[in-house]
């Protein structure tokens, strides 16, 4: 089913794909639940961060507010990336 090798086939020439340098900022919301999603709420009215892409092409995520194991407390995270500028 398969073909073996001989001494004249090439082996092929390796691919690799372009690297895309991205400018990388990370925010960290520490806190109660309800104050972590009114901050967030609070930065987007401010055009800060708007879901999931931002003016001048910057790219924004918050994660879900994620229980830290402590009573009450939750962290979310917003990753803000963008080219690198030449």
């Amino acid at each position: 089913m398969f073909l073996e090798p001989t001494s004249g086939d090439e082996s092929p020439v390796p691919f690799t794909l372009p690297t895309y340098r991205q400018e990388t900022l990370r925010h960290i919301l520490l806190g109660d639940y309800g104050v972590i999603t009114d901050a967030i709420g609070q930065l987007v009215a401010l055009g800060y961060s708007v879901g999931e892409a931002c003016p001048k092409g910057n790219r924004v995520a918050w994660s879900d507010p994620i229980p830290t194991g402590r009573s009450g407390e939750y962290v979310a995270v917003m990753t803000r990336r963008r080219g690198m500028r030449s």
